[in-house]
């Protein structure tokens, strides 16, 4: 299964909530060797600090978590390979700003308890939502010219300026992606049926039935 495929699959299992920036960064592939993301990466602290906000995403419990299949490191291959400058510099202040809120609580993301984490994650929604809203106000503030009221030409694209995805809505949707399609998250958490059978469209569902694998 090639990526675009994949990325339709989880963009609906999602319900379409996928940003339109990370459907073009995805469905147009990696950057080459000698663009300008090629030097990306991580520190450790960081590192570790988005293995940690991935699993509390998608907690272990009687299915594997974000963890298990390796989220976190995917996560930095995506931002390095498939986002611009701009969205791998708004991902670190995101992750930056986890950091703040943490230490508000009295500690590092990490060393939080799971209630104190999911009060962190709550605010950085509320951030991203706000972020979200402006970005939309911004954007509409341009198409129209303010004194005639009319809709601006649109501007070619080379002088358009990127507007980055807000850090948690790219943390979620790189999260959810990154586990569905690996092995893992698809055959551990979902109903994997290795030898597809003959296509049925309607089928009864069992109390508890997973949703299978993509």
């Amino acid at each position: 299964m090639n990526r675009r495929i994949a990325l339709q699959r989880v963009a609906i299992m999602m319900g379409g909530a996928i940003s339109a920036p990370s459907l073009v960064a995805m469905l147009e592939g990696c950057k080459s060797p000698n663009a300008s993301g090629g030097n990306f990466s991580l520190s450790k602290e960081f590192q570790a600090l988005v293995s940690e906000i991935a699993e509390v995403i998608i907690p272990k419990t009687d299915t594997p978590g974000a963890k298990d299949a390796n989220v976190g490191p995917f996560i930095e291959k995506m931002l390095k390979d498939c986002y611009s400058d701009i969205q791998q510099v708004h991902f670190i202040k995101g992750l930056e700003q986890v950091e703040e809120e943490s230490k508000k609580l009295g500690s590092d993301f990490i060393k939080l308890p799971a209630d104190q984490k999911t009060a962190v994650m709550n605010a950085m929604v509320a951030y991203a939502k706000t972020e979200s809203e402006q970005n939309e106000a911004s954007k509409k503030a341009k198409e129209v010219d303010s004194e005639s009221g009319l809709a601006k030409e649109q501007q070619k694209k080379k002088d358009e300026v990127e507007i980055p995805v807000p850090f948690f809505t790219l943390m979620k949707e790189l999260t959810v992606f990154g586990f569905f399609t690996s092995e893992i998250g698809a055959t551990k958490t979902l109903d994997f049926i290795p030898i597809p059978g003959r296509y049925e469209g309607c089928i009864p569902l069992k109390p508890g039935q997973k949703a299978y694998a993509i």
